[in-house]
């Protein structure tokens, strides 16, 4: 019996109960046909994409229409793609499996962004996470009301330490003042079941607001054993006090994730996008193993360890690293914050945020590279991760005739560890490498990590008559890392810093008439980080050679546009030069089963300079085409020296950055029929640094259709809709450096990621 199925339908018959009166707002009341058409020609009315009026630098902002018509469940980083400059890849259908999940822009990576949730920093979003947490972990993304984006120099007021190239700002939705709901229910392929529900209290008599949503997912992989689960619950409150306000929210995430094999060209070549992980093969993993034991142990001229199984790998594989028996993820967060906001006198407004973030999480992988202790020729590494990090952020405004002035401060104190263990493995053994396993065999090391942020920041608009605004300011920051390992290899201690006190930015814009131009320059720096991606991924030795004389990352970013309103056309046309000086490299060699250290490369400086264009042509009420366009010409300034070899980067295109974005979609809303017809393209990218490897460009095809049911019905307030992701099932390659990047072909290992095929779902909502 299929359970997944049958919870579908419960799911969907829970739903139906409500359809005859979906709009109830009190026990035995309706709203008025009126009410409801209102929201239906909201729904109409409201932009996909705004293109940032009055900015001093490239920024666009999405609303929730942006993310509503996606498949539910789906990362709001799958609505950001949609804007000029910005390139996602990701080897699921919802953009949310972390590991096969890659963002840039401009040539920047994830880890070279800012992000925030209502103003509380997420850290970098890298996989294996020092500071912070996925978005898609933070919050449901149903429950998120927009999302701003700056594709070149990032506010100086977000709080982030790691964006040299811009910064990604989601706001979450208010509670609302009426009693409200909504429950969505989704079936799809693989087995998809998301269900999403959320309640809305009104405001109650003590000028109370509270919501609280919950997330209920399980996909099957598409290819493979094994699914991706998310359990989350959100809760949201904001309480009048006067002119004042206070809100708090508590984001609750349960994450687990069952990975998608990595590929290398070899392997692609050979045996296909469909090649997976062995679960719930088990002989064929155990006699990979022991073959390639056997190998050893004849090169080296001792006896087979395992007689019966020979020296030949069984058909079609040809590497004990072709493919493992299992691997996964497991995450769990609690994300809070509280906030006041308090209006001093008509100039003056103030506020404070408190936040706190707790994690805990482990990846791990069946691996042919440690026995377990009775000689089984398996076990289960992991990397397990921790983080308990507080904070605190506090602001001021001041309107003084002319001038808006900012003051900003950001105190982040993060305690984390990563620690590296082996599990044994039987016939009879087989560890959930999607759970926290307990009593390892070994250990390579345990570590306790530190980091302690402080920022400010200083900042000033100034209005110059009707047309001309001048904005500019600076921000300062030091940023500790620390590591203390208490057992292991490499065994290394001490503490370094990143500061830089003055990373000015000044900007300006211009109106004529309808028209708006703008200009910005800015500097940022990135602070190191608290990992083994960053300076402690060496020796002790290693770590006193380079404390010295590293040097942080930097970046200079000019930048400036023409925003045109045309009537019906709006958009953006954007022109941008940054240099990007001692970009730092994690260089890695051997197979990623390994676990070898990485080699920070100090590669010198990247210059990178390109145009964006987008816009959105009106042509009817209901009837919108958003198109852009995006060039990009990133590339390494000097060759890289690792050690006495020189690595020939000078003049090549940096990692897994294309040339050339374009996109286009259709969208229709008529406030009962509503619908997307999207396409994507992205030109070839490199996989190693030397660029000696690529992989080619794709275009993506996705769709969706929905139907409101109109005021009059007795369906009033009930939507449902169909979506397709990748709908011509096209194979390509999507995320890279899923195994890290290599400096060539000679060193390259397994480090892509397969797109996933055609995938189909239905939704049904109602709202009330």
């Amino acid at each position: 019996m299929n359970y997944k199925l049958l919870l579908g339908a419960a799911c969907i018959a829970a739903v139906l109960p409500t359809l005859g009166n979906a709009q109830v707002t009190t026990a035995g009341e309706t709203p008025s046909a009126a009410t409801a058409s209102a929201a239906e020609a909201d729904a109409a009315d409201q932009e996909i994409v705004v293109y940032g009026s009055g900015k001093v630098r490239q920024e666009q902002s999405l609303s929730a229409k942006a993310i509503e018509i996606l498949p539910p469940g789906s990362s709001p980083l799958k609505a950001v793609a949609r804007l000029p400059g910005v390139a996602l890849q990701s080897s699921d259908p919802f953009g949310s499996y972390e590991l096969g999940t890659r963002l840039s822009v401009r040539g920047f990576n994830q880890s070279q962004m800012g992000y925030t949730l209502d103003g509380v920093p997420l850290g970098d979003m890298f996989y294996n996470n020092h500071n912070g947490l996925h978005v898609s972990r933070a919050i449901a993304a149903e429950n998120i009301a927009g999302v701003d984006v700056s594709q070149g120099a990032g506010g100086l007021g977000i709080a982030s330490t790691s964006n040299l190239g811009g910064n990604l700002e989601f706001r979450s939705r208010a509670p609302t003042e009426a009693f409200g709901g909504e429950i969505d229910a989704t079936y799809g392929m693989n087995d998809t079941i998301h269900v999403f529900a959320r309640l809305d209290s009104g405001e109650l008599p003590s000028g109370t607001r509270l919501s609280l949503s919950g997330v209920f997912h399980d996909a099957d992989k598409w290819k493979g054993y094994g699914k991706q689960t998310d359990r989350k619950v959100n809760v949201k409150l904001q309480q009048a006090i006067g002119d004042a306000s206070l809100t708090g929210w508590v984001n609750y995430s349960l994450h687990r994730e069952r990975n998608y094999v990595d590929l290398s060209p070899a392997t692609l070549s050979r045996l296909g996008y469909d090649l997976d992980f062995l679960q719930p093969d088990f002989a064929t993993a155990v006699l990979l193993s022991q073959v390639s034991a056997n190998q050893t142990a004849n090169a080296a001229k001792r006896p087979l360890p395992f007689p019966t199984a020979g020296v030949v790998f069984p058909s079609p594989y040809k590497n004990v690293n072709d493919t493992y028996y299992d691997s996964g993820g497991f995450r769990r967060d609690v994300l809070g914050a509280l906030t006041l906001k308090l209006p001093v006198n008509d100039w003056l407004d103030a506020s404070a945020t408190y936040y706190h973030h707790y994690d805990r999480g482990s990846g791990g992988i069946y691996t042919p590279a440690v026995f377990s202790p009775d000689g089984f020729p398996l076990s289960v590494r992991t990397t397990e991760y921790a983080i308990n990090r507080d904070g605190g952020l506090a602001n001021l405004t001041a309107r003084l005739g002319n001038h808006t002035l900012q003051l900003g401060y950001w105190h982040e104190d993060n305690k984390a560890s990563t620690d590296r263990s082996y599990y044994a493995v039987s016939q009879t053994n087989r560890p959930d490498v999607t759970e926290l396993l307990q009593n390892p065999f070994r250990s390579d090391f345990l570590t306790d990590l530190t980091t302690v942020t402080n920022q400010y920041f200083v900042s000033d608009s100034w209005q110059l008559g009707d047309a001309l605004t001048v904005a500019g300011g600076f921000k300062g920051a030091r940023v500790e890392n620390g590591i203390t390992t208490t057992f292991g290899t490499p065994f290394i201690n001490g503490k370094i810093a990143a500061k830089d006190w003055f990373q000015p930015q000044v900007g300006a814009t211009y109106k004529i008439g309808s028209q708006e131009l703008f200009a910005n320059y800015a500097e940022n720096m990135r602070a190191y980080i608290s990992s083994f991606r960053g300076p402690f991924g060496t020796t002790q030795v290693g770590f006193e050679a380079i404390r010295g004389v590293l040097k942080p990352e930097t970046s200079r970013t000019i930048e400036g546009g023409w925003r045109f309103d045309l009537g019906p056309v709006r958009g953006v046309v954007a022109l941008y030069d940054v240099k990007f000086k001692n970009r730092l490299l994690a260089a890695f060699s051997g197979a990623n089963i390994l676990g070898n250290p990485s080699i920070l490369q100090n590669v010198g400086s990247v210059t990178s300079r390109g145009v964006e264009v987008g816009a959105t042509y009106r042509i009817a009420r209901p009837l919108s085409l958003i198109a852009s366009y995006s060039y990009n010409d990133s590339t390494y300034d000097d060759n890289t020296v690792n050690g006495a070899l020189q690595v020939k980067t000078k003049g090549v295109r940096t990692v897994d950055t294309p040339a050339h974005l374009a996109k286009g979609e259709i969208n229709y809303d008529d406030g009962q029929v509503f619908g997307n017809f999207a396409a994507a393209y992205t030109s070839r990218r490199n996989v190693t640094y030397t660029g000696d490897v690529t992989v080619a460009g794709f275009t993506l095809f996705d769709a969706a259709l929905g139907y409101r049911f109109p005021s009059t019905s007795r369906l009033s307030g009930v939507e449902i809709q169909l979506n397709a992701v990748n709908l011509l099932n096209k194979n390509y390659i999507a995320a890279l450096g899923s195994g890290q990047f290599f400096n060539d072909a000679t060193s390259l290992n397994n480090t892509m990621q397969a797109g996933s095929p055609r995938q189909v779902f239905g939704t049904i909502r109602t709202r009330f």
